[in-house]
Formats: C-alpha cells, sequence, structure tokens
C-alpha cells in the first residue's frame, strides 16, 4: 500500500498531538523538528548564509494507518522583515517572497536544509524575529512550529589545560577550565562537556553537574552554568573540577569543550546529578585560549600494563593434514587499561610458524571489536610491511588502540603444511612495540613471547601464553629475522609501523592507525568501510577465522 521509500516512524507515540493526548490517534501525525533559537552571524562577520536544521516526519504509533498523501510545509518568514531574508534551498522547495513552500516528495520526511537565512545588511547584533514552519497533509494530522531568529551570538573558546607526566595512582588534578566569548553577544548559559578514557575519576560533584559512565569505565560529565560572559570577557571555574588518577590509568586524557545556548534550554538528561555546591564563571584577564570550543588534556601516569603474549598449536585439518588452522594471541594483564590516544596499536603480535608451515589465509572480522580488525601484514623486511599474502612463515598482526585490563585479541589464520614438517618443530608469537609515542611501562618481558606447536606435541602450546625460554628469533625460511625489544618499549622494534616517527617505511599506503601496506582498518567506525575490499577476498578463499575477544560491561548512568 506504501509508495516507494514512504516511511511512517513506527513505535512510541513521538510528538502525539495534544488531541490525541488521552484518545487513540485515528490518523498518522506530523511532527517539526526546528531549533528553538537560529543564531545569524551578521553582515559584519561576513560569513554569509546559515541553513538551519529544519524538517518533519510522520507518526502513527504502530497502528500502520494509510500513509497520508499531498504533504508539504510552509516556511515563513515574513516575521523577520529588517532581520535576515529568507531563501530556498532545497530542490523540493520554492520560494515567493518571505514563504518557502516545501513539496514532499514521497518519503514524508522533510527536506534536508530546505531554506537559508542570511541577516540584513543593516541588522545590529541582538537585533531578532521569528520564523514559523507548518506541515500539513490529507489523511494525517498537521503540526506549527516556530524558532526566534537572533542575529549575531555568542562564541566561546576554551582555555588549554597543561598536560601532566609522572603521576601517581591516588594522586589528584585539578581543571581550572577557562573560556572566553570572541562573539558578539553575551552567553547567556554555557554547557560544559568532559569525557575521559578508564584512569579517571571526577572527585568533586558540584549539583549543576551530572555525572555517568560507559561500559569500560569512562567516564562523562556535563555542566550547566548560567553565568553570563560578556563579548570579549574570559572568564574561569570558581571551583575547578577535581578528578583522581585510578589503578586503571597508564596515559588517559580528558576531551572537553564549551558551548553557548539560551538561558532556559533544556540540560543534558543523561547521568546522575552532583550534590555538591554549585560551580560558576568568575571574571579573569589573559589565558592561553584554543582556536574554538574543544581541547584536550593528557594526564601520564607511571603506571603499567603487562601485555603478555598467547600462544596458539595448529590443528590439521582431516583428511592428508597440508592444510588447519592456527588461533593465537594477547592479553592485557594491567593493572592499567591502556588506551591510545591517536589510535593507532597498542603493539603488535610477530609471529614465525614453525618450519614446514606457511600461512594461507587471514580472515578478517567484519565487525572489528574496538578497531582491531584481525588483519596480519607480511613482512617485506625488517622496517617494511605489505597485506598479507599466503607462502610465508613471519607476519604482524596490529593489536587494538584500546585494551583494558584482563582483556585481549585473539587472532587466527589458515596454514599450509609441508608433507615432511617435523610435528614438534615451533614457532613464536612474540609482542613487538607499536608506533613510537606510546609506552604500555610493560613490567614483565618474560612473557612477552609465547610457542607456536602442532596439535598433540610434546610440550605442545596450551594456548595459556607466557615465556617459554625462546628469545622470540625467527628460525630458517627466506622471511625469518629476529624481532628485539619487549611489548613495552617504544623503539625496540620499527617493523610494519609507518607516519609513526620511528623510521618505518612502508611500499604501501598509510593511515591514521600506524599500520601499513594497503588499506589497514584499525581505527573504529571509520575503518569498517576500508576492510570490505579485504575481507571478502579473505572470505574467498576460507580458513581460519579470527575471534575477538571481549567482555562487555553496561552503561551506567
Amino acid at each position: 500500500m506504501a509508495a516507494a521509500g514512504a516511511v511512517i516512524a513506527l513505535g512510541t507515540a513521538v510528538g502525539m498531538p495534544s488531541a490525541y493526548a488521552e484518545d487513540e490517534p485515528t490518523q498518522p501525525w506530523a511532527k517539526i523538528t526546528a531549533p528553538g533559537q537560529i543564531a545569524l552571524p551578521s553582515a559584519a562577520d561576513g560569513q554569509g548564509a546559515v541553513a538551519p536544521p529544519v524538517g518533519y516526519s510522520f507518526y502513527d504509533g504502530g497502528a500502520e494507518f494509510p500513509l497520508p498523501k499531498n504533504a508539504k510545509m510552509v516556511i515563513d518568514a515574513s516575521g523577520l522583515e529588517g532581520v535576515a531574508t529568507v531563501k530556498a534551498k532545497n530542490e523540493q522547495c520554492t520560494a515567493s517572497g518571505a514563504i518557502v513552500t516545501c513539496l514532499d516528495n514521497g518519503n514524508l520526511h522533510g527536506p534536508w536544509e530546505p531554506f537559508t537565512l542570511t541577516a540584513d545588511s543593516a541588522a545590529k547584533p541582538g537585533v531578532s524575529g521569528t520564523i514559523s514552519y507548518e506541515v500539513t497533509a490529507d489523511g494525517a494530522t498537521g503540526d506549527k512550529s516556530s524558532s526566534k531568529v537572533v542575529v549575531g551570538s555568542p562564541q566561546l573558546v576554551v582555555g588549554k589545560l597543561p598536560d601532566r607526566d609522572g603521576l601517581k595512582t591516588g594522586s589528584t588534578v585539578d581543571l581550572p577550565l577557562t573560556v572566553r566569548n570572541t562573539g558578539d553577544l553575551p552567553a547567556e548559559r554555557v554547557n560544559i562537556e568532559l569525557s575521559s578514557v578508564p584512569g579517571i575519576e571526577f572527585t568533586n560533584k558540584p549539583k549543576n553537574c551530572r555525572f555517568g559512565s560507559e561500559w569500560d569505565d569512562s567516564a562523562r560529565v556535563y555542566c550547566s552554568i548560567d553565568t553570563a560572559i560578556e563579548p570579549g570577557q574570559s572568564a574561569k571555574l570558581s571551583t575547578p573540577l577535581t578528578v583522581k588518577i585510578t589503578k586503571a590509568a597508564l596515559a588517559p586524557w580528558i576531551d572537553y569543550q564549551v558551548q553557548a545556548v539560551p538561558a532556559g534550554s533544556e540540560e543534558n538528561p543523561n547521568g546522575t546529578p552532583g550534590t555538591g555546591s554549585p560551580i560558576a564563571f568568575t571574571a579573569v584577564s589573559g589565558g592561553d585560549f584554543e582556536t574554538d570550543g574543544k581541547s584536550s588534556v593528557s594526564l601520564r601516569t607511571d603506571n603499567r600494563a603487562d601485555f603478555r603474549a598467547v600462544g596458539g598449536a595448529i590443528d590439521p585439518e582431516a583428511g592428508n593434514g597440508t592444510t588447519g588452522g592456527l588461533k593465537f594471541g594477547l592479553t592485557n594483564d594491567g593493572p592499567a587499561a591502556a588506551y591510545r590516544q591517536d589510535r593507532k596499536p597498542i603493539l603488535y603480535a610477530d609471529i614465525t610458524l614453525p618450519e614446514g608451515v606457511t600461512g594461507l589465509t587471514n580472515h578478517i572480522d567484519e565487525e572489528p571489536d574496538q578497531d582491531t580488525s584481525g588483519e596480519c601484514l607480511t613482512y617485506v623486511s625488517e622496517t617494511e610491511t605489505k597485506k598479507f599474502e599466503p607462502g610465508h612463515r613471519r607476519y604482524l598482526c596490529p593489536e587494538a588502540s584500546t585494551e583494558l585490563p584482563g582483556e585481549g585479541q585473539t587472532y587466527g589464520i589458515g596454514v599450509k603444511i609441508a608433507k615432511d614438517a617435523d610435528k614438534n618443530a615451533t614457532g613464536t608469537v612474540k609482542l613487538v612495540p607499536g608506533p613510537a609515542g606510546f609506552s604500555t611501562n610493560d613490567p614483565n618481558s618474560a612473557n612477552d613471547t609465547a610457542k607456536i606447536t602442532f596439535k598433540g606435541a610434546a610440550g605442545g602450546s596450551d594456548g595459556s601464553g607466557g615465556s617459554d625460554g625462546s628469545d622470540g628469533s625467527s628460525t630458517g625460511g627466506d622471511d625469518s629475522a629476529d624481532s628485539t625489544g619487549g611489548s613495552g618499549s617504544q623503539d625496540g622494534a620499527t617493523s610494519g609501523s609507518g607516519g609513526s616517527g620511528d623510521g618505518a617505511t612502508s611500499g604501501g599506503s598509510s593511515d591514521d592507525s600506524g599500520s601499513t601496506g594497503g588499506t589497514m582498518a584499525l581505527t573504529g567506525a571509520g575503518g569498517i568501510g576500508l576492510m570490505a575490499g579485504g575481507a571478502a577476498a579473505a572470505l574467498a578463499l576460507g580458513g581460519a577465522a579470527v575471534v575477538i575477544t571481549r567482555r562487555r560491561r553496561a552503561t551506567r548512568v
């Protein structure tokens, strides 16, 4: 019954009109989404037109009513005379004087950026007016809304907090945030948002802030401060927010940002309100400020993260036994969580297969968990790698950019086994540093190497990892090479790391993951698209699946 592309939002009765507040709805209803206030740069700023995020949708609460027809949105800017000029932007919309009409294209959703507003040349900062919206349709209940339009706006930049080094577990650090209003109108209310990685605990909790945490114990703080900051004025928190360094801290950082919003704006509903005295802003002079409202501060500690290599056993497939699978990996034994701010790999698992065994396939995880895809690289030389290639004994497998204590990664490759391979031969999994600029301060290099054996061989690996007395050297083969340096070192090994300042080079392209050789996908959601081609190729070849093992904790607020 529905036209192609038409969608009515299902589920709860979002935005149900007041006529239906107590009675069941008898037809779909429209809901306009528009900002309560739109700030326009004055003509003197020379920043041009603004396209506000205005649109609409239809809802039916899951009742499956017939679809509305002939939907349209009318935008009335007649209340902006002497303030701003409106123009149609989207191809669904046409303008006639101060009226813009947008006809629905069958999707039953409002057009993206239907119009633009430009401040009149004579409009001074602070001048305001109202723009109105109305959505109508046959077979549906319409909706009306409006936005206040103000010429000029506050523009906040945030002060740079100094980075800290050598902090110890249990120590506290003040965060004396400062802001400056570089705009042409007062900031009526300032919203502050802070977010950290594991290892940071906020200790003082003002009642005008809300506090929460994520599944990995990352902290989130939202504060709303109703102290006006005039144009050109600088201000600091009346009482600094304070954080404590916990045992999970290694090299944590805090991202923070400020935003000017109109007085009376809705506060962020996330988190639990504090119970301490509220914080405010007090005027200051001078200060070192960023160019916008965002910054971060690093709080590096003398804590450690002990990464342990996990060996594995080659499991020949039934039949002639010339192919098989291997799983291996690494674990963070803590006590600290290892998080890299640059999103490059914390370290690499450098594997050397036993004599007579070569890599065959590398199945890449199509839904990478915490930045790692399971993709392994092929050595070209000690300082150069390329994408996975069958037929080699030695590979380099990037770790993610984050790893909580007690968690780790499990990788897997399919292998080819020579008929005359010695089933008592062994290989190694050796942890080597990631790109320069980060150290785990690993206290125990003895467990950075683990064995790769054949399943059922005498003295074979049980997968528990740890040191086997090997020095981590590769033996035999045309891509045999020694890897030096423990997993906590920043400069012990440079293989596979490109663009990191450690002198490594690559025959392929590099991205911000620090891995080289083709389109590696190691840095979160942005990398998933890059990985698709490689994943398809690996699936076509077949082989052992990569297993990415992590435990999740529910988000707490």
